[in-house]
C-alpha cells in the first residue's frame, strides 16, 4: 500500500503540520514534537540540516521505522508495503533508537520467533511505552502517536 507520510498520519489520526525547518523534504512535526516522514525524506533532511546549520542538531539522530521492515516480512505483508526508503519513520536520538526501542522489540519478539499480529502489536506497545520524552512533547503523547501509527498500519493491511 503506497501512501504518503501525511496520509499515514491522517489514517492514524495523529495531528501534524509540515515542519518548516525541513525545506525541500516533506517532514512533519506532530503534536508530540516528533519529526516524522519517510526514511528517505528524514535522511535527506538530516543531511541538509547538517550542511545548512553549523549546529547540525539532528546529526546524531536516526530514522526509526515505526513498524520495522523485518516485522512486515514476519507478518507476510512485506510485498504489499512500500520500499524501505518510503516507509514511515520517526527521527530519534540514537540511544532511544538502538539502545531502547530496537533492543526491547528484539527481546520481546525475537526475529527467529513466529508471532501473531496481536503479539507483535503488544510488543510495539511495550517498546513505545518505555520511550522517554526525547522531544519535549510529553511521554504519553509520544507513545500515543507511535502506537496509533502501528495500529493504523496493522489495520491498513487487515492484520487486526
Amino acid at each position: 500500500m503506497k501512501l504518503t507520510a501525511s496520509e499515514w498520519l491522517d489514517r492514524a489520526e495523529v495531528k501534524f503540520e509540515l515542519y518548516g525547518q525541513a525545506k525541500g523534504s516533506p517532514v512533519y512535526l506532530t503534536m508530540g514534537q516528533q519529526l516524522i516522514g519517510t526514511y528517505a525524506d528524514l535522511e535527506h533532511y538530516r543531511a541538509r540540516d547538517g550542511a545548512a546549520n553549523g549546529n547540525a542538531w539532528h546529526q546524531g539522530w536516526q530514522a526509526h521505522h515505526i513498524v520495522e521492515e523485518h516485522d512486515l516480512g514476519r507478518l507476510h505483508i512485506k510485498h504489499l508495503a512500500p520500499s524501505r526508503d518510503d516507509q514511515l519513520c520517526v527521527l530519534l536520538p540514537e540511544r532511544a533508537h538502538i539502545g531502547r526501542i530496537n533492543s526491547i522489540l528484539r527481546s520481546v519478539a525475537p526475529l527467529r520467533d513466529i508471532v501473531s499480529p496481536e503479539y507483535l502489536l503488544r510488543s510495539y506497545k511495550e517498546a513505545y511505552d518505555l520511550i522517554d520524552d526525547y522531544s519535549g512533547g510529553g511521554q504519553v503523547l509520544i507513545k500515543r502517536e507511535l502506537v496509533s501509527i502501528v495500529h493504523a498500519t496493522f489495520r491498513a493491511y487487515q492484520l487486526i
